[in-house]
Order: structure tokens, then C-alpha cells, then sequence
């Protein structure tokens, strides 16, 4: 009998120490595996991460519409059309959701011309387009305040008008190399994007408006075409 309980002790023994060990082998499915398995916290949201699993192309991809006002910031530029101007634009952002990203940019303008003589009037169709690198300081939360700077070309033409351009001091069109640079809010939730921003576009080369009349004119001869622009769009992003 005692042989018979020392060899039934001995068993139970044995299992119990052959579970322990199978216990111990199997990782705890509970844990995760790996930093990327783990849901993001609050800190993370004002990180700098360059992916954003809550956006679906993983970067945030953006397309916006809106429009706003513009003006040349040179005095004689202003006497000779409006002090300020309408635009609208079309903007595609690749990378709303991480630190840096990049806008491509399709705007027009319509700014009133002021002739020479009374009942003189046209109209100065502007058009741009550009690119520029941005920098959004809070990546990954709903307001995002941002800074850029890019390129692009830019061409005017003188439209509508009852007068020669030539008589008013002015060339019938003109194409610049223009530099935009600013800075920007954007409210993003549930892929809808409200967006406010200032630009101030500097250009070169401008040859559209005299402001000193010779027979031979070179660019300081003609009136600086650098304009300032506030704007406002709504777009969706993914």
C-alpha cells in the first residue's frame, strides 16, 4: 500500500512540475509582441511620427478649394490697378499628417485696372502655379499650425480693357519666377479639413507696369510685382 502511494505521490509530482514548464514556455498573448502592436497614447499625438495609422494612405493626402483676397504690396502697382484683388485656389498637400510636407498649388486672380482717363477700366487676370515644402508643427492632432516656402511661375494679362496698355503706363502681359512663403492653421476631423493661411509672394524680373517710362526699360524700370494674399479652404483628406 505505501508503494503503491509513493508511486501515485511521484506522478503528481512529476505533472505538476511538466505544467509549470509549458506554463512558462507559452508567451502571455495578453502582451503585445511588438511597440508598433501598441495602441498610441495621448503624448503620442504631439510627436513627430512620419506615418499616422489613423489616416488610410498612412501620411495624409489632401485636397482643398477656397479663395480669398490679394494685393500687390508696391505703391505704384496699386495706383495703377484695385488696392485689392479676389483669388481662388485648388490645393493638393502630400504629407498633412506628418512633419514635412509638400503643397502643390493651381491660383487665379481677377484685380480691377485703373486707367489713365476717366471710363478707362480692364481687368488683370492673374495665374500661378506652384509648389512648396511645409512644415506642420503639430503633425498628428486636429489643429495644426504650419510654415512653408516654395516656387512657381506666374503670369498676368491685361483683359476687358477699353484702352490701349501701352497708354496707361503698362505691358499686355507679363510672366514672373515668384517665391511663396507664409504660414497657416488647419482644423482636421473626420477627413474634413478647414484651412486659414497668409502668403506674401515675392517675384522677379517683372516687366508688366512702368513705373519710370524710357526707350530702353530694364527691370528697375518697371514696378515690383510682390503681392501679400489671405485665404481661406475647405477640402477632405485620407
Amino acid at each position: 500500500m505505501r508503494a503503491i502511494t509513493k508511486t501515485l505521490l511521484s506522478t503528481c509530482a512529476v505533472c505538476t512540475i511538466a505544467q509549470g514548464h509549458v506554463a512558462r514556455a507559452q508567451p502571455d498573448q495578453s502582451t503585445p509582441t511588438s511597440q508598433d502592436d501598441q495602441p498610441r497614447s495621448s503624448d503620442d499625438r504631439h510627436g513627430y511620427a512620419w506615418s499616422d495609422k489613423e489616416m488610410s494612405s498612412g501620411i495624409g493626402i489632401a485636397t482643398l478649394l477656397g479663395g480669398g483676397v490679394t494685393s500687390f504690396t508696391d505703391k505704384t502697382a496699386r495706383d495703377r490697378t484695385s488696392s485689392a484683388g479676389g483669388l481662388w485656389d485648388l490645393r493638393v498637400t502630400l504629407g498633412s499628417h506628418i512633419p514635412l510636407a509638400l503643397d502643390v498649388s493651381y491660383l487665379g486672380s481677377a484685380t480691377n485696372i485703373n486707367g489713365v482717363l476717366p471710363g478707362q477700366s480692364g481687368t488683370l487676370i492673374g495665374t500661378t502655379v506652384e509648389g512648396a515644402l511645409r512644415w506642420n508643427i503639430l503633425p498628428h492632432l486636429a489643429w495644426n499650425p504650419y510654415i512653408f516656402a516654395g516656387a512657381g511661375w506666374q503670369r498676368y494679362d491685361v483683359t476687358q480693357n477699353n484702352f490701349m496698355p501701352a497708354l496707361n503706363g503698362m505691358n499686355s502681359m507679363d510672366n514672373l519666377v515668384e517665391f511663396p512663403m507664409g504660414a497657416g492653421l488647419s482644423f482636421r476631423t473626420g477627413g474634413f479639413v478647414a484651412d486659414l493661411r497668409g502668403t506674401f509672394r515675392a517675384t522677379t524680373d517683372q516687366n508688366l507696369i512702368f513705373k519710370n517710362l524710357t526707350l530702353s526699360p530694364t527691370s528697375n524700370d518697371f514696378a515690383p510685382m510682390h503681392t501679400w494674399e489671405a485665404s481661406a479652404a475647405l477640402g477632405y483628406e485620407f
